[in-house]
């Protein structure tokens, strides 16, 4: 058991997270890509607007998960201010 004092400190935090979505959508994309899954991603890639309002943010629709996290800065706040807004 740790004899270290501890003490409790508010923080803003800064995290990059590098995320993968596995989630099933229909999209309408040319016949000449549609056999070719090389071609599709990269289609997808270049045309980001067929899928991009369908990203499940909360995973609710597919699965998500966190490859890498990162904290990046790190912001000591005075005790009475709050780190988020609810």
């Amino acid at each position: 058991m740790s004899t270290e004092e501890m003490t409790e400190v508010r923080v803003e935090m800064t995290v990059t997270e590098e995320v993968t979505y596995d989630f099933p959508v229909t999209v309408e994309i040319p016949a000449e890509v549609a056999d070719d899954p090389e071609a599709v991603t990269d289609y997808f890639a270049e045309n980001e607007d067929l899928w991009l309002d369908d990203l499940p943010i909360d995973a609710s629709r597919g699965s998500l998960s966190v490859n890498e996290r990162d904290v990046e800065d790190v912001k000591l706040l005075p005790s009475t201010e709050a780190a988020c807004s609810p």
